[in-house]
């Protein structure tokens, strides 16, 4: 496919990005640094969800005969590596010690469960990506896929807290699944990798309804875009969902980390001062990857 440069990429974090704040949305998938780089804030909580999901991600590469309990947590191990200290933005070691612990707990727990160190997930492209038509794209990285005789089933595995019953993010991902193997015999399941020991099966929203809720979406971010519309929706300067990636892009934070090849981004930790606010006026924190 050749370059488009009026495409508009959608995907279940920069949608939740955009309906948090526009300017959230701005500084995490539109705004580049000096060095051409994207920016993003590394704390504790997603350093353990990161460092989780890359784990499982590399692991479940290997044939269901290749897998054992010491190459997973030593595939953990390189991972951590990446994170530890200020990388992770953590601040003390005993403060690390705590996550990266808690992530062992989570591993520990997929590898008890037989089924999913036993099976294989069926093969996807390194990019997943549909058109949706009038230069809109739905991307999207998923967990684990299965095939259960003419069903195919969508796991996303969980580090932190719990979805709500409203949640777009497997419904979305279904519309990637439907559009990859032309089918929309599609279930899909949560796995809370910090509590459970399986799946908890998740109720798929109708899919022609997403499809509009996300050709919609995708025509407003498209005009938000164009006219570069990024106020803050407090009005403000800054609000909750924003304030961090503005504090890093005014220099506010430290540059922990540079990747040029693989996610092409910079990473900021911001000093814990920077997180002294009014804990009443903000939502519970979300522990989890923002995709």
């Amino acid at each position: 496919m050749a370059y488009n440069p009026n495409a508009i990429f959608v995907s279940p974090s920069s949608l939740s990005d955009f309906e948090k704040c526009p300017q959230l949305y701005y500084y995490r998938n539109v705004y580049r640094s000096p060095r051409g780089l994207k920016i993003q804030l590394i704390n504790p909580a997603l350093a353990l969800g990161q460092a989780v999901h890359e784990t499982l991600d590399v692991f479940l590469k290997y044939l269901p005969s290749q897998r054992s309990k010491d190459l997973l947590l030593e595939k953990f191990e390189f991972i951590w590596a990446n994170f530890s200290g200020e990388k992770g933005g953590f601040f003390s070691e005993n403060q690390e010690t705590d996550y990266k612990n808690r992530a062992i707990e989570m591993l520990e727990r997929f590898w008890q469960n037989e089924h999913f160190k036993n099976t294989q997930t069926e093969k996807l492209p390194d990019f997943l990506k549909v058109d949706l038509g009038e230069d809109i794209f739905l991307t999207g990285k998923l967990d684990w896929l299965e095939k259960e005789g003419d069903l195919y089933h969508l796991v996303d595995f969980k580090t932190g807290k719990e979805e709500r019953e409203d949640s777009l993010q497997l419904s979305i991902y279904s519309v990637l699944v439907s559009h990859l193997f032309k089918t929309r015999n599609i279930k899909a399941s949560y796995w809370y990798l910090d509590k459970d020991t399986d799946i908890v099966p998740f109720t798929l929203l109708d899919m022609d309804e997403v499809v509009s809720y996300l050709k919609n979406k995708g025509e407003i971010i498209k005009m938000v875009r164009q006219t570069k519309s990024y106020r803050c929706q407090s009005g403000g300067e800054s609000c909750w969902a924003c304030r961090d990636m503005v504090a890093i892009a005014q220099g506010k934070g430290k540059l922990v980390s540079v990747d040029y090849v693989s996610r092409k981004q910079e990473t900021y930790i911001l000093p814990p001062e920077s997180f002294k606010v009014e804990e009443e006026k903000l939502p519970p924190p979300n522990d989890d990857l923002p995709f």
